[in-house]
This record gives structure tokens, sequence and C-alpha cells, in this order.
């Protein structure tokens, strides 16, 4: 094949246009590249506690597609019931540190309790069936019984401002867990 024709297109083409073109679809590449959130504080677990109450068990956070980042979640309940996943890490010297964003006392509820929980006794991930991922977060809750019962309960991704980010690879933002109890929903 000659290449006669494209030598003739390559002396049309003024230079400035190529570079311009090129500059055009940089910069278009780059805005359109999704804007990564601000990094939200770890902190150590006592200044959580003043504000989303106790620690009461630990699990580790859901995760889905094989794209697993080894991190723990933190289970803590408030003065008013509602309880908080809050994602958790151990800090160089050994302190247990948790990460709240600055807004998410402001962030709607992600789930619903069951109105017969008493007591929350640990938390664990939904078995997936197979290797594509951890599954749901479920809570081991005790009702008045003494029952015990698993229960899946929802998370959702904070849209704006600062996010707690994973503290091992892949880095990702890290979902949150406002969960009220039945008799709180209105």
């Amino acid at each position: 094949m000659s290449q006669e024709p494209f030598k003739e297109i390559q002396h049309r083409i003024p230079p400035s246009v190529v570079r311009g073109v090129l500059l055009a679809a940089t910069l278009l590449l780059v805005s359109c590249k999704a804007s990564k959130q601000p990094h939200a504080a770890y902190v150590p677990i006592s200044q959580l506690e003043q504000s989303y109450g106790k620690l009461i068990t630990v699990s580790n956070a859901p995760t889905s597609d094989q794209h697993g980042t080894g991190d723990r979640l933190g289970i803590f309940r408030d003065s008013s019931g509602t309880v908080w996943g809050i994602p958790l890490t151990i800090a160089d010297n050994g302190d247990l540190l948790g990460c709240a964003p600055p807004m998410l006392r402001e962030f709607a509820v992600t789930d619903t309790l069951p109105a017969d929980a008493v007591d929350i006794i640990g938390a664990v991930n939904q078995p997936s069936g197979w290797r594509g991922g951890t599954g749901q977060l479920e809570l081991l809750l005790r009702d008045a019984q003494g029952r015990l019962r698993l229960h899946s309960v929802a998370a959702a991704d904070i849209k704006a401002g600062p996010v707690c980010w994973s503290q091992s690879p892949p880095e990702q933002a890290l979902k949150y867990y406002r969960l009220a109890g039945a008799n709180a929903v209105k």
C-alpha cells in the first residue's frame, strides 16, 4: 500500500491544528476524570464514642467483586439507639482509630433494625456463595426472649464532602451505616 495519500493529508493539516486538537483532547480527558473527594480524618475511638456512643462490635467491611480492602468496621450505638457503622484502622503504634465524616449525623438513615431487636451481639459479612465479594453486613441480634438471628443491613455512599478512604489497596471511598430502630422511624 502506498504512503502517498497519507503524506498528502499530512501536508494539508497545519501543525498548529494538530497541536490544538491534541490539547483539546487532553483537556477533555482530564476534565472528565472523576474528582476524588477529600479524606476524612481517622481519630481515636474514645473521641468517636463521645459522639456516636459505645463501640459494641467489630467486623470486616463488606466488599464486592473481589475488590476487598481489608478494612475493619466498628458498630457503635448512641444514647438515642441509633447504630452507626464506622470504618476502623490500627495506627502504627497499635491504637485503634475510626473515621466519621464531619457531616455523618446529617446523612440519611440507611436501614432499620427490627422492632424486636434488644441487643446486637456481633457482626459478620454475609457469605456471597462465590469468590466475588463478601455480601452485605449482617448483625447478630438477640430479641427479648433470647433468640438469636442474623439481619442484613444496607450501607450508603457519601455523595459530597470528606469521606473515609480504605487504608489498604485498592484505595476507595468507604460506605457509611446509620441504622434506626423500627420504633424510631417516622
